[in-house]
């Protein structure tokens, strides 16, 4: 005996798990505002508080991750020689896809400008996202990275052998990461 399904089961069943934007339910880690089209953080004004208030971000409702959301996506791992330049070591940096949390917040195909907690800001254009594949990084050898070190995020980019490719990077690798604008 088949068992027929109702039509609206079978087409509610078909929509991607990140069409609609889950609300976090834990701390925000990371936020994505601007030209964003999933979101689950109400709009911001200049003369809301706290860290994005310092940093003086602005969106009209934003994709806010915690740490779960942030797990639950593909995680990837990617080894780096990091730390300062008389003491650097290999970390094994993981987290998700920075093109995953992009499509997660409707923000494909657009320039990420991640912004640390000390507002330094730089930009990756898509097409570097798509073809070097950076991670937003929760986690460094196997712990969360917390607020004091890298993290809580952190955008970590693949080794390259390319020394202009890798001095580029190295200024858009943000640690500290609080908020990335999308345009």
């Amino acid at each position: 005996m088949r068992l027929a399904l109702p039509l609206a089961f079978v087409l509610t069943t078909s929509i991607p798990v990140w069409a609609d934007m889950p609300a976090p339910r834990g701390h925000v880690l990371l936020t994505l505002g601007g030209a964003v089209t999933e979101t689950n953080l109400p709009a911001r004004g200049e003369n809301d508080g706290g860290l994005l208030g310092y940093l003086e971000v602005q969106h009209s409702g934003g994709a806010g991750f915690d740490a779960a959301m942030l797990d639950g996506l593909a995680q990837v791992e990617i080894t780096i020689a990091y730390g300062p330049e008389d003491n650097q070591r290999d970390v094994a940096f993981s987290g998700p896809l920075l093109s995953d949390v992009m499509v997660m917040a409707g923000a494909e195909g657009k320039t990420a400008k991640p912004m640390a907690m000390d507002g330094y800001q730089s930009e990756i254009p898509w097409d570097s996202i798509q073809a070097h594949q950076p991670i937003v990084a929760t986690h460094a050898d196997g712990s969360p990275m917390g607020i004091g070190g890298y993290g809580p995020t952190m955008i970590v980019f693949p080794p390259t052998d390319d020394a202009d490719l890798a001095n580029e990077q190295s200024g858009q690798q943000v640690w500290a990461l609080a908020y990335i604008g999308i345009e």
